[in-house]
């Protein structure tokens, strides 16, 4: 149960990759594809680690440069439903959390930068989409994380309270998106794209080696 000296937030927003899923096999195959296509230098899972987290505008940047970006990124699109599902996993303890924090009448949610049709279609292929008041993602409205505004829309959308919402993530955009969004708390898993050391820096209120540990020192679900 949990601690009455540590409350329960009554809304936990999920990032998706790297924090809940593993769908790096896919992202990677996926871009190493779309650079093929465009005769560009193959790109390694550990760039794609270090790559992901800004939605695919952002990444392509970063792997085909700017001036390939806007044709990389809509070869990306067309490509990854067909190889979403390669190598896509939960992390341990993803449906235990879960139902924990909904057994005790806390809302959850996706909040991620991946496309939001994908999102949905990874949550309902894993059998996970019961398990959330709301799942959103991109390319369905104009923000991506950290932009407030992305926050804003999702708290809207579950009737959520700022003060009474935290935000669970692995990377800094996730720490940056609960910050300048204003929620409560801001809890790091290292399972995804970052260390706990580079972490560290941005300063998220807990930082953990994954979601089991998580749910017991944080939410105090046995």
């Amino acid at each position: 149960m949990a601690d009455m000296a540590h409350p329960l937030p009554e809304t936990v927003l999920f990032d998706l990759d790297g924090t809940l899923v593993d769908n790096f096999e896919a992202i990677h195959r996926c871009y190493d594809d779309v650079m093929s296509m465009m005769g560009l230098p193959s790109v390694t899972l550990e760039q794609i680690r270090r790559a992901v987290g800004g939605s695919v505008n952002v990444t392509v940047v970063k792997l085909a440069g700017e001036a390939n970006a806007p044709t990389a990124t809509r070869l990306f699109r067309e490509h990854f439903p067909s190889v979403m599902y390669h190598g896509l996993r939960v992390y341990p303890g993803c449906r235990e959390i879960l139902e924990g924090l909904r057994a005790r009448g806390v809302r959850t949610a996706v909040y991620t930068n991946k496309d939001d049709a994908n999102s949905k279609k990874i949550m309902e292929h894993l059998e996970l989409s019961h398990l959330f008041d709301g799942i959103y993602g991109t390319n369905v409205h104009p923000w991506r994380k950290p932009q407030p505004e992305f926050t804003q829309f999702v708290l809207s959308s579950l009737k959520a309270k700022i003060s009474t919402t935290v935000m669970v993530g692995d990377s800094p955009f996730d720490i940056a998106a609960a910050r300048n969004g204003g929620l409560a708390a801001i809890h790091c898993v290292t399972t995804g794209s970052h260390t706990a050391e580079e972490l560290q820096p941005y300063n998220p209120d807990t930082i953990h080696a994954g979601l089991n540990e998580l749910a017991r020192e944080t939410f105090r679900l046995a």
